[in-house]
């Protein structure tokens, strides 16, 4: 892991845990390594892309927000579908 790490105990449900063990067995590295990957890799994957060199996290917190949560498909009115998707 590159920079700074923060340590968490999370309750994982057995039948998950055994699942993410035969993962990690067949990929050849520790669950725990398994685990901090997948992390990693859902992170870097996440919903709001944050632009590079932006680094406030007031900033960062904000990015997206606005956006909608419906489809804009079904949205007929091209004025409030364009407003929509910015």
């Amino acid at each position: 892991m590159q920079g700074e790490a923060t340590r968490k105990l999370i309750d994982i449900k057995m039948s998950v845990f055994e699942a993410l063990s035969r993962k990690a067995r067949l990929k050849g590295v520790s669950l725990k390594r398994y685990i901090e990957d997948l992390l990693e890799e859902d992170s870097r994957h996440g919903d709001n892309p944050v632009p590079e060199g932006v680094s406030d996290e007031k900033i960062i917190y904000l990015i997206g927000i606005a956006k909608p949560s419906v489809p804009l498909d079904p949205i007929e009115d091209e004025r409030l579908k364009y407003i929509l998707s910015k």
